[in-house]
């Protein structure tokens, strides 16, 4: 008694009393006693375990909620559209998850308009994908628009191929592969061609940018593509295969949307995450000279 006083830094008398304290909230003894000695009756061998598996238990609670708050630990729930979601969003996560092993994330692939309803509905910790004017009207997203300049994907052997700038003007009369006629973007190409009486003849059609590139390498169309599915190309070795991409004179931007709910109490893990993508993003299209911007509209 009197070195497990010392132990726990109090006296004698004291541990004496939460014995007995002990004892008598569980309705047992513990100890048989004697004038010198305490011997310890199965019983309390069975508690010493149990109290041993329970301390344990707290304090690698106790490590894992410090894991969690600094982002070190836990699980995130991600939606992202599918062009990026392919290739350039697992890369990023690759680098992101590096010093982070203890973190678990879902990562769901869903058309622009499906990941602003799984963000709006709290589905979700994050959403990525293209931005809407319906944005800035909803009450339970955080929105931050991200825009770029587009770039033009040709095919290798293509008259303009090799060429640093191609103006609008010079794609009169050449074929096109383009998103669907009531995308956002596609109604933007469309305008500003049309505004240098541009002639042409859209043949190819897809719900995203990517799949036009195998059309493009198989030199039977051009396209005005987002900067960031030129950098998933990129990745996947496109641009070896008959693809080449070149500045657009003409400033035609792209609009993406990094989209957060609102009413979800989200996680450190989540918010790092959400930052460092953002980041990811605006640093990848200052590279490659797209002049990205963005801004807060919801």
């Amino acid at each position: 008694m009197s070195e497990a006083a010392k132990n726990l830094g109090r006296t004698q008398p004291a541990i004496s009393l939460a014995l007995k304290s002990l004892e008598t909230s569980l309705g047992i003894t513990l100890f048989d006693r004697d004038t010198r000695n305490l011997k310890p009756v199965p019983e309390a061998y069975y508690l010493l375990a149990e109290a041993d598996s329970l301390l344990g238990q707290m304090s690698r609670l106790q490590r894992t909620m410090k894991r969690i708050q600094v982002g070190e630990q836990g699980e995130v729930q991600l939606a992202v559209m599918p062009g990026v979601s392919t290739v350039l969003f697992p890369e990023f996560l690759s680098d992101f998850l590096q010093s982070r092993p203890e973190i678990g994330l879902s990562l769901h692939t869903r058309s622009s308009t499906q990941l602003r309803e799984l963000v709006s509905s709290q589905g979700v910790d994050f959403g990525f994908g293209d931005f809407d004017e319906d944005h800035s009207r909803t009450e339970q997203t955080h929105v931050t628009k991200i825009s770029a300049n587009s770039y033009l994907a040709m095919p290798g052997e293509h008259v303009l191929s090799g060429s640093k700038e191609v103006s609008l003007v010079d794609l009169d009369g050449v074929t096109l592969g383009a998103m669907q006629p009531d995308h956002r973007f596609s109604k933007k190409v469309e305008a500003a061609l049309a505004q240098v009486s541009n002639r042409n003849n859209v043949r190819f059609r897809s719900q995203t940018v990517l799949p036009l590139l195998k059309f493009v390498g198989a030199g039977q169309c051009c396209a005005i593509v987002d900067p960031l599915t030129m950098l998933s190309a990129k990745l996947i070795g496109t641009t070896q295969k008959n693809v080449t991409f070149c500045k657009l004179t003409e400033e035609v931007r792209y609009e993406y949307a990094v989209l957060v709910p609102k009413l979800r109490r989200l996680s450190p893990l989540s918010r790092q995450l959400a930052s460092a993508w953002n980041e990811y993003v605006m640093v990848e299209l200052e590279k490659i000279g797209a002049n990205p911007l963005q801004e807060k509209v919801a």
